[in-house]
């Protein structure tokens, strides 16, 4: 039995999230499905559950079931079986019960937005606002997210988090593409269900209007009738970082063979 943790993107516009469901194809169930086809049966555990239609830059996943082929050479077999919307970019052993979604320090997330017609190669990944929006609101906007705050007004109904507090690292937007292209990046220790989409369509609102009230009462007085309620499309969410708690890598009790290999990306 071997457990192995992979580090992958994807593209998620085909698939209903990351989570398996009974009667839609998801990332963990092709991965369980084509890993399974391989090497024989076994079950994949990802570090954070993106929705149907986001997509992913680093997301890490760990197989439990077995393996026979070589640490080096599986990401490259991989490869040639899974849809080209999921890659395999490293693969590392991990020890027994070593769950990545205990071990996460913060994720990282942007949203694209794109202004005006869209080229082909983005259009999976944008979404498009052609309305006028101030560009300094946005950005005032952002840097009321930061810092450690109650979250409950911006989370959807069904969310399993026991906490709503979380510390906000980083919230800012950028421009690219000579101006085309606007992405928000925000990091934080954690995220509650759909709260950068949540997020992203209150600052949006608030940049149409000219006003921060209601993102302000969401914020600060997280009553149902001030919570933010309007969702981002999915399309433009990308999972774009996440960090492992360094002492979870530390090399403890699994054997000679591992430890040499416990760690390692290959």
């Amino acid at each position: 039995m071997a457990h192995v943790a992979l580090r992958i993107s994807y593209d998620g516009t085909e698939f209903h999230g990351f989570q398996t469901q009974t009667e839609y194809i998801t990332i963990q169930s092709a991965l369980e499905s084509h890993m399974g086809a391989l090497l024989g049966p076994g079950r994949i555990i990802g570090a954070s559950r993106t929705d149907s239609g986001v997509h992913a830059d680093e997301q890490i996943v760990v197989w439990t079931g077995p393996s026979i082929i070589p640490l080096e050479r599986l990401g490259w077999v991989l490869n040639q079986r899974l849809p080209v919307s999921i890659r395999v970019h490293n693969v590392a052993r991990v020890p027994l019960g070593w769950d990545p979604r205990r071990v996460v320090s913060s994720k990282f997330y942007r949203y694209q937005i794109w202004r005006g017609p869209v080229p082909a190669r983005w259009a999976r990944f944008v979404h498009r606002v052609d309305e006028p929006m101030a560009w300094d609101y946005l950005q005032e906007a952002a840097r009321l997210f930061e810092g450690s705050h109650d979250f409950s007004g911006f989370r959807s109904e069904g969310s399993s988090a026991k906490t709503t507090q979380r510390d906000v690292y980083t919230s800012t937007w950028e421009m690219g593409q000579e101006g085309r292209l606007w992405i928000y990046r925000v990091g934080a220790n954690g995220f509650l269900y759909h709260m950068v989409r949540l997020m992203v369509a209150a600052m949006m609102d608030a940049a149409k209007s000219g006003s921060l009230r209601a993102l302000n009462e969401a914020l600060d007085s997280p009553t149902p009738q001030n919570r933010a309620k309007k969702l981002a499309p999915a399309r433009g969410l990308v999972l774009e970082r996440i960090d492992i708690r360094p002492e979870s890598w530390q090399q403890r009790d699994i054997g000679e063979e591992d430890d040499r290999c416990f760690g390692k990306w290959y």
